[in-house]
């Protein structure tokens, strides 16, 4: 094979295969669009609620309520599934409670939660 064949060769594989790459990364872009979502867990309607487990469902990120309440999430534009663990409400306590929320991109979102503990 002569050198400028070979080029052509090498050429060709290399745009193959950042083709096979750019395909197999579509969906999973670092650029895609983001999203705050802010998620505030109270205790009896008053002060903030720490150590409370909220999960986003669509994203499987966790974070517990820090002592402010608070548990911040940077995620995908669109709408997500919020739960909370250990969250007492009137009646038997469900494992966890849920709200749905749209996230648009840049901008924050925002969720709230009542842990009732006078309906122990």
């Amino acid at each position: 094979m002569s050198s400028r064949g070979f080029g052509t060769f090498a050429v060709r594989k290399v745009c193959g295969a950042c083709c096979v790459l750019a395909l197999l990364s579509c969906g999973h872009s670092p650029t895609a669009p983001t999203g705050r979502l802010v998620v505030y867990v109270s205790e009896n309607g008053g002060g903030p609620a720490p150590g409370k487990k909220i999960e986003v469902i669509e994203t499987s990120q966790t974070r517990l309520t820090d002592q402010d309440g608070l548990a911040v999430f940077m995620v995908p534009a669109g709408d997500h599934v919020v739960r909370a663990y250990g969250i007492n409400t009137p009646g038997p306590p469900p494992p966890f409670v849920q709200q749905d929320v749209v996230v648009q991109t840049n901008r924050t979102s925002r969720v709230e939660f009542n842990d009732c503990t006078l309906c122990r």
